[in-house]
């Protein structure tokens, strides 16, 4: 891992075309107001390291992309919990909020396999999620819970015995990590590429615990378009009822999902863009927040040319940046 804290890549989701609304034109990289930007995150280094080459103009976007707010990852790595616990009190000095992202759940990304290879125990992660509750303690922080989660339960990817498995531990982490007194914790419920009936997910989430928190993700490391996962959240949120919001990853969707022929969709993608720029209360009702819980930087998978699920590709973080709507550099 480039970090020392877990950066790790999301569980990749199968992406769907769609028509672009008016609402998902990309916005360019900032520090979003009130949101963690961590420092240890390796664009920051891979910019340096292109300045020293002569590539101005390159590490800039590279800066750029780093110092916009991004998911930090944690998944059972050495030394993660003594990091986050460093995070949250470096955000509280700075009155930011950091988003982290719980993704440690045994048989984790069962569908997609690239971000697989834990080997976590149901009493290894009930342990794990403890540390994770310590860790944060009184900071004020938001928690995404586990991406695809849920999701793999519902696409059949486990068999009776692990979804069974499954809902056990996630009730637990959202009972544990929703009963902090500052943290705003969030479940993850797929895209509208996975559901295109959102309705179809209200149940599976209240089973896996999503009334021990304030809501749930959506569109984590996905594409789908913004102006069509805010309706679709809408529509979910009303089935959930018990004024559930929503937190919608908007870090590559800029240019919407890809629908070329490479293989999967999901990974690594060409042609794609970064989103809308993190923030809190941005608008639309039942959303708390645009976020970028996938980190821009680190690689789907080997895919497309791409590194390890996990690590660091500044080469396609570029590409995200200059592929935005209307270009441009840094200002």
């Amino acid at each position: 891992m480039g970090a020392v804290l877990a950066l790790l890549a999301l569980v990749p989701s199968v992406a769907a075309c769609g028509t672009p609304p008016s609402s998902a034109a990309a916005a360019a990289p900032a520090r979003a107001e009130g949101l963690y930007v961590y420092p240890g995150n390796p664009l920051f280094a891979a910019a340096a390291a292109m300045k020293a080459k002569g590539r101005a103009a390159d590490s800039a976007e590279l800066r750029a992309i780093a110092s916009t707010a991004s998911g930090i990852w944690a998944a059972d790595q050495p030394g993660e919990m003594n990091e986050i616990r460093r995070v949250t009190r470096s955000a509280a000095e700075q009155h930011t909020i950091p988003v982290i992202v719980a993704y440690d759940l045994p048989d984790r990304d069962a569908c997609g396999h690239l971000s697989s290879g834990n080997d976590m125990s149901s009493a290894g992660y009930m342990t794990w999620v403890n540390q994770l509750a310590s860790a944060i303690g009184r900071g004020t922080v938001i928690v995404v819970v586990e991406p695809d989660g849920v999701p793999d339960i519902i696409r059949h990817c486990l068999s009776p015995g692990q979804a069974a498995q499954r809902y056990e531990l996630l009730r637990y982490a959202m009972r544990k990590l929703g009963a902090l007194p500052h943290a705003s914790v969030y479940l993850d419920a797929g895209n509208p590429g996975m559901f295109a009936n959102p309705g179809l997910i209200a149940r599976p989430l209240k089973r896996a615990g999503i009334l021990y928190g304030s809501g749930f993700s959506a569109n984590v490391s996905n594409f789908q378009w913004t102006g069509l996962v805010v309706s679709w959240s809408q529509r979910l949120e009303r089935a959930l009822g018990h004024n559930m919001k929503a937190v919608i990853d908007t870090s590559r969707n800029g240019n919407g999902p890809y629908t070329g022929p490479d293989s999967p969709q999901w990974c690594n993608p060409p042609g794609r863009a970064l989103g809308i720029a993190p923030k809190l209360d941005p608008g639309p009702p039942g959303v708390a927040a645009y976020l970028w819980i996938k980190d821009p930087g680190a690689s789907d998978g080997q895919c497309n040319g791409g590194p390890a699920a996990g690590q660091y590709w500044p080469q396609y973080a570029l590409h995200l940046y200059q592929n935005r709507r209307g270009g441009g550099r840094p200002r």
